[in-house]
């Protein structure tokens, strides 16, 4: 699509004025009317002609995948919200720039190591003379899950073993990092990332450690404020805007050969590894409160790291309470999405499977949950799927993740249960590159093991930027019921004349802009030839 000039709103926004916002959507203008094309057969008030044309065309094509593949590929699919940026970036991207900053390779005992060279050591090969492909292609599969069926290990071990298979050269160059993201999510008309990164991860685990915890979490939290967590959430915010000018320069946003990546808005969400010490944690906790508070480009939290860890697993409880005293102290609200629920029976005792999502969404009140896998498992499971409808917490769904972590796939995934149950989904990529996968590939899986057709996709579509964790009100009145605002209800969604109440009402949230973007996007796809 191509709806206009559009800027990467990475870093400060600013509401856009009446014509800016104009200009953004005027090249979408021959969208079709919705008075004149409404199906009587829609399944939302603004379904058109093109829309059931576009659905039909999916269900006659849907025992042939690689078909689906190029619709879904091209279709809009609205935000990623569940990505690990340092294991979004596929391996041959870190040797390559491993090559350029002079690391080698080095094997010990069938292991493989990379490190930074040393001129004279013979046990060490560069990486930019390396031409043993042997080599070369065993380095990919332990960076990754590729060729996991010979690797003669668990799906959960090479997969977070390829996190510290990449960690030497994992954070050599993180604007061309997010640049590869964003350019690979724009190619499949994915416009909006909530990347998670961990800034200042080490010094203020470090300072974790040297307060301790205290007698109580108000007075341990005043500790490490006074010790400095403030200087260390401005360094945080110094690592974002070096990442943000490396990533402006490699994609040149600002000149004549600007990469498809400009087009994605980018929003991080701060880390917090749950398998620390206590003291790490909290730390790490209270850090990511500061600076979700002090900038805008920091969105929210979310806690990673194995949930079935031992540490994780002692202290899961303690880690929900900590999130709750640090929300009702804050003096805004600071999103909440948490890992919870990424657990299947064997992989933990049956006790460990009976509590986590319930206590994520009633104890540390997460506004969405990744994974929730393990749902059926939860003490009075069809009462907590109640609230999380009501609640509208969002699940994040990563199919191939699950799969190859949990060894969860077809019909032993919670997907369904969550469909019928009425809890808002959006589909999710986690670690495409560790993965060996993209976002297309997921609402493919999607499609094909759970019959779910264009409609289905295109409400998760919405989902993800309806829960996203950008400012400002939604374009719908009820995520998920795809009622326009007040201010937007005469307007036809992502038309290039809305009117001028609706025009002021997108200008001045950047939610609501993101959404009448997709509306576009969708408006536009629903065209194509192909589709009728």
């Amino acid at each position: 699509m191509d709806c206009g000039t559009r800027r990467m709103f990475f870093g400060w926004w600013a509401p856009a004025t009446l014509a800016l916002l104009l200009s953004l959507v005027v090249g979408c203008a021959n969208a079709p009317s919705l008075q004149s094309e409404t199906a009587s057969t829609a399944s939302d008030a603004y379904e058109t002609r093109d829309t059931e044309r576009a659905a039909a065309w999916f269900e006659e094509h849907r025992d042939q995948p690689p078909a689906l593949r190029i619709f879904l590929q091209r279709m809009p699919k609205g935000g990623d919200l569940h990505s690990h940026l340092s294991g979004a970036v596929y391996a041959e991207s870190y040797l390559g720039w491993g090559a350029e900053e002079n690391y080698c390779v080095r094997e010990v005992d069938e292991e493989m190591e990379l490190l930074k060279c040393v001129p004279g050591d013979p046990r060490l090969t560069p990486l930019a003379t390396l031409t043993d492909s042997k080599i070369y292609n065993r380095l990919i599969d332990r960076m990754s899950t590729r060729n996991l069926a010979f690797a003669e290990r668990t799906g959960h071990s090479d997969f977070f073993a390829a996190f510290r298979a990449a960690s030497p050269v994992s954070r050599l160059r993180e604007g061309e990092v997010v640049a590869e993201v964003a350019t690979r999510a724009a190619e499949q008309t994915t416009y909006y990332l909530e990347l998670m990164i961990s800034p200042q991860n080490l010094a203020v685990r470090e300072l974790g450690r040297q307060i301790g915890l205290r007698a109580d979490l108000a007075s341990t939290r005043d500790a490490l404020l006074e010790a400095g967590l403030a200087d260390l959430v401005a360094a945080g915010r110094d690592e974002l805007d070096k990442m943000e000018e490396e990533l402006q320069r490699v994609m040149d946003c600002d000149g004549a050969n600007a990469s498809p990546g400009c087009e994605v808005t980018i929003r991080f969400l701060q880390q917090t590894s749950r398998n620390r010490t206590p003291a790490e944690v909290f730390a790490q906790l209270s850090f990511a409160f500061e600076i979700a508070r002090a900038d805008p480009r920091m969105v929210g939290l979310n806690l990673i790291s194995p949930e079935d860890d031992r540490v994780a697993l002692r202290d899961y409880t303690a880690h929900m309470q900590m999130l709750a005293f640090l929300s009702s102290t804050a003096p805004e609200p600071v999103n909440i999405a948490l890992h919870a629920g990424e657990l299947t029976l064997g992989l933990v005792p049956p006790e460990d499977l009976r509590f986590h999502i319930r206590e994520a969404v009633e104890v540390a009140r997460a506004h969405r949950i990744g994974h929730g896998v393990d749902i059926a498992y939860e003490n009075d499971a069809l009462e907590l799927l109640a609230v999380m409808r009501e609640r509208g917490v969002l699940v994040e769904i990563c199919l191939t993740s699950n799969d190859i972590i949990l060894d969860v796939r077809d019909d032993e995934h919670p997907l369904p249960l969550y469909l019928e149950a009425g809890v808002p989904l959006a589909l999710a990529t986690d670690d495409e590159g560790i993965s060996r996968i993209d976002l297309s590939h997921e609402f493919l899986r999607a499609a094909l093991s759970y019959d779910l057709g264009y409609r289905d996709l295109k409400t998760m579509a919405r989902n993800s930027l309806a829960h996203s964790f950008l400012p400002g009100a939604s374009l719908w009145q009820q995520p998920g019921e795809f009622a326009l605002t007040p201010a937007c209800a005469n307007d036809t969604p992502g038309s290039g004349n809305p009117t001028r109440a609706c025009a002021n009402f997108l200008a001045a949230s950047e939610r609501a802009w993101e959404q009448w973007r997709l509306e576009a996007e969708l408006l536009e796809f629903e065209t194509l030839n192909w589709a009728h």
